[in-house]
């Protein structure tokens, strides 16, 4: 059995971290035909590491549709529940049919919504770090970013090649961390760009070299990487940061509207 990120990324160990709770020791050990072990999280031990970290979350889910054999339902993860519709962190959707299966078969709408909630919860970050076992997309779904020269691509996500003379960008002007990343790379002629000037006067500068070189801050999944290795590794993560991210810096939402630009 290949390592957990949870074990490999002490990054991916801290995400949605609660003191006294250890997701690990709840984790199960599962095995199918023809696939090596994996480890599972239990949607009911996803749900209460969500509420122990989020004691005022909201787990909303909607029956998109309901027929007799079928049910396809929406779950929706909200950090707070006074927060708006459209102000959810995370959602997912699971289509399930009638069985034969005596025991669950009938029960195909309950499957549906607890497959939700899971895949939801985990792609909030409550059990994505055991979820070694899914595959890539089978179909690309939506357009790449330019190979670069020389660039050694073999269908695997690497990271984008170190660029010359460019700078990550995201710690922007007067923010922590700056002096530690980017400050002797920099061009003399190259700007800096401030993350909290307007998404609007940023695009006027942010280049698609200079977009590509934004690196995202914070603790997140995807702290440290470069909006580039996002665009290579999750595409549609560029969209994620242009319509529902909430934090205050627009570098990042430029950032990924030039890439999807270059990309259309």
């Amino acid at each position: 059995m290949s390592e957990p990120l949870f074990n490999r990324s002490k990054a991916v160990a801290d995400l949605n971290r609660v003191d006294g709770f250890d997701p690990m020791e709840l984790a199960r050990l599962i095995q199918n035909d023809g696939q090596e072990p994996q480890l599972y999280l239990d949607v009911k031990f996803r749900k209460l590491w969500f509420r122990l970290c989020n004691p005022r979350g909201k787990i909303s889910k909607k029956i998109l549709s309901l027929q007799e054999n079928m049910a396809v339902v929406e779950a929706k993860i909200y950090l707070d529940k006074d927060d708006p519709e459209e102000g959810y962190i995370a959602s997912a959707l699971s289509q399930k049919f009638r069985t034969d299966d005596p025991q669950f078969g009938n029960k195909f709408l309950e499957t549906a919504e607890t497959a939700a909630t899971g895949r939801a919860l985990a792609d909030a970050g409550y059990g994505i770090q055991f979820v070694e076992s899914e595959e890539n997309d089978p179909n690309q779904v939506d357009a790449g970013i330019p190979l670069p020269q020389g660039y050694p691509g073999n269908g695997q996500a690497v990271p984008m090649p170190n660029m010359p003379g460019t700078m990550p960008y995201a710690n922007g002007a007067g923010n922590p961390g700056l002096e530690a990343r980017g400050n002797s790379q920099r061009e003399p002629n190259m700007p800096m760009l401030d993350p909290r000037a307007s998404v609007a006067e940023l695009l006027r500068s942010l280049n698609f070299e200079q977009a590509k070189a934004v690196v995202i801050p914070g603790n997140g999944v995807n702290s440290g990487k470069t909006m580039g290795q996002l665009a290579i590794e999750n595409p549609a993560s560029l969209e994620w940061y242009i319509k529902s991210y909430k934090g205050p810096n627009n570098l990042l939402r430029a950032a990924a509207q030039v890439l999807l630009q270059q990309a259309a």
